[in-house]
């Protein structure tokens, strides 16, 4: 069976992971979420690594034969230096999809690409938009809080109203800017894509659906058997342990 095993500062990488449940059912999930270091945006590119390094390990204890780094920052950081350090070991990490603007019809179209401030700071992201916008049709807005509400909203669903109520508030400098799309540069934020569209009247782009696709090019037993498991492994760093989840609670919060 193949193993895949994923990791985030948190619960933003369920957005990939959601997205890896219908392309490859089959296939037996290890998800870390580095909640006792969360979050990582404060912390320094080393202070990542070495984080990403001591899951990494972790992962290849439960014999994953491929690792998904699904934390727009952890990938800026880290990737470069997971793939030197451990070079058997295919890595996929997540960018902003900032080639949309370019594979889309020309016509009205009016984009954004929202990050988190760490990510917008880093020197892979600034390299990234330089390549694949050379021209700055792209604005781009890092959001201070937005990551966090929504993690914090994950464990502690208790008050929905009060939840939409901050992300608007989040949001609320973008609603009169009139955008038609907005890149999604957290992986964070696809978890709550129906909140974003209805707040900013438009479409979301998000990277999961092509990280998805590059985990299945990547395996080498492409198995997509839809009899697929209905669990996943999940390990909290600050509990210390793996624990079986079911796959149908993943997103639970968010779809209530």
């Amino acid at each position: 069976m193949i193993k895949v095993g994923l990791f985030d500062s948190g619960i933003g990488g369920f957005s990939i992971l959601n997205e890896l449940f219908s392309v490859l059912p089959a296939a037996e999930y290890f998800y870390y979420s580095d909640e006792a270091h969360a979050p990582y945006g404060p912390k320094s590119d080393q202070e990542i690594t070495n984080r990403a390094i001591i899951i990494t390990e972790e992962l290849l204890k439960k014999n994953v034969e491929l690792i998904v780094v699904a934390c727009n920052t952890a990938t800026a950081s880290s990737i470069d230096e997971l793939r030197s350090k451990f070079p058997h070991v295919p890595f996929v990490g997540v960018e902003p999809y900032l080639n949309a603007y370019y594979k889309m019809p020309d016509g009205n179209k009016k984009m954004m690409v929202l990050t988190t401030e760490s990510t917008g700071k880093s020197e892979r992201f600034k390299r990234l938009k330089e390549r694949l916008d050379p021209n700055s049709n792209i604005d781009h807005y890092p959001l201070k809080n937005l990551a966090r509400l929504i993690e914090s909203y994950y464990h502690h669903p208790d008050d929905k109203n009060l939840f939409e109520s901050e992300v608007k508030d989040e949001l609320l400098f973008l609603k009169s800017k009139n955008y038609t799309h907005a890149i999604l540069g957290c992986t964070h934020y696809p978890l709550i894509t129906k909140y974003l569209e209805k707040i900013l009247q438009l479409k979301t782009i998000s990277p999961c659906p092509y990280i998805a696709s590059r985990v299945v090019a990547l395996v080498k037993n492409n198995d997509t058997d839809a009899h697929s498991n209905t669990g996943f492994y999940f390990f909290s760093s600050l509990i210390n342990q793996w624990e079986l989840k079911n796959r149908s609670d993943l997103l639970l919060p968010f779809n209530q």
